[in-house]
């Protein structure tokens, strides 16, 4: 078993109840007579329980079933992120899960649905201009739009403006790896992810992501790869529990 931060997945409890709760909201999206709030939470509680075992099964080493899980958790991480009728309320952090889940693990008709909303999609409430900034960058390049280089540098000036250590040692170097695969960088790519990883690594030790599930991989590092494969065929040379490579191999 995998020793990432401090968070109790209670596994016998969650492999229990989880195919349950899984089984009653399926249901609920099924059936064309649940009242709109309904749809609302089901989305919301497929999206949450299908990472959860996925990211249970990552920590017990289960990596095949932790991939599945991760897939069938895009089209629901889709539609409580960005869906008009179904989105639940996310902050400009929060809803780096969502878009990355889906950005990851989405099939071709996800990420054409995530291109429509590349430009005017918006959060609940956003308290950091630059993270905001950073997750534009992340919808557009992710589903294959061309940045303009000038809005790169706006995005990473606000950031490195900006007085907090989460931004600057997580949305910075996010912003210079997107930098790095929009000019052909390699060595400013890999480098960012190494810094985000580090972050994430201490965070998980130290910070807010030591009771906290999600955080035993770092989906942000791990679409910078995916990009990186991607966009230019450049294989993630960073060594770290918290960046499964394995999972953007096809």
């Amino acid at each position: 078993m995998l020793k990432l931060n401090n968070y109790n997945f209670e596994f016998e409890k969650l492999f229990k109840k989880a195919p349950i709760t899984i089984e009653i909201r399926l249901a609920d999206m099924d059936n064309r007579q649940t009242p709109l709030e309904e749809r609302e939470d089901a989305t919301r509680i497929l999206s949450r329980k299908l990472q959860e075992l996925a990211y249970a099964h990552y920590v017990l080493e289960n990596y095949t079933e932790a991939k599945l899980y991760l897939k069938k958790a895009a089209p629901f991480a889709y539609l409580t992120g960005f869906d008009s009728e179904l989105k639940g309320h996310n902050n400009e952090w929060t809803i780096q899960g969502e878009l990355n889940v889906a950005l990851l693990f989405g099939d071709d008709s996800i990420i054409s649905k995530l291109r429509e909303h590349a430009d005017d999609f918006t959060t609940s409430s956003v308290t950091k201009k630059a993270i905001f900034l950073y997750d534009h960058l992340l919808i557009k390049i992710g589903t294959g739009q061309v940045l303009p280089e000038e809005e790169i540098e706006n995005a990473l000036t606000e950031a490195k403006s900006t007085k907090d250590k989460d931004v600057q040692q997580c949305i910075v170097p996010l912003i210079e790896a997107i930098k790095g695969l929009t000019n052909g960088d390699d060595y400013l790519w890999q480098s960012s992810i190494d810094k985000v990883i580090a972050w994430h690594a201490d965070e998980c030790k130290y910070g807010d992501f030591k009771e906290d599930g999600n955080a035993v991989m770092s989906l942000n590092a791990l679409s910078m790869a995916k990009l990186g494969k991607d966009m230019h065929g450049w294989q993630c040379k960073t060594d770290s529990l918290y960046l499964p490579l394995y999972l953007i191999d096809c």
